[in-house]
């Protein structure tokens, strides 16, 4: 896999530019556990996939890892609101999500 180009855009950035396989996986994930989960908060991470040509099966079950550990570590306020079943509340994954919510929404509420 080499080195992998990591650029911080207030998230951390990963072009990926080969194939990826078991020992790349875990490169990957070594990244993305230093300079991402294990940051204070947890930082978003966005993987640029255009170069990659081929992928196996661990870098799937790394991506599945990975993806679990971020869900464990969301913010302590998310957490809260999400068990205190406040009604209306509506918590979503990304700015993106939560703006389709609110154009779904009648103006009378």
């Amino acid at each position: 896999m080499g080195e992998v180009p990591v650029s911080d855009h207030g998230v951390l950035v990963m072009e990926l530019n080969s194939g990826l396989s078991f020992p790349a996986s875990e490169h990957l994930s070594h990244i993305i556990h230093t300079q991402a989960l294990q940051a204070s908060p947890p930082r978003s991470v966005v993987l640029d996939c255009r170069h990659v040509s081929v992928l196996d099966y661990s870098l799937v079950g790394a991506l599945r890892d990975l993806l679990r550990q971020f869900r464990l570590r969301k913010p302590a306020v998310l957490r809260v609101l999400a068990a205190a079943d406040l009604q209306g509340l509506r918590l979503t994954d990304s700015l993106e999500e939560a703006l389709q919510l609110d154009s779904e929404i009648p103006p009378d509420g």
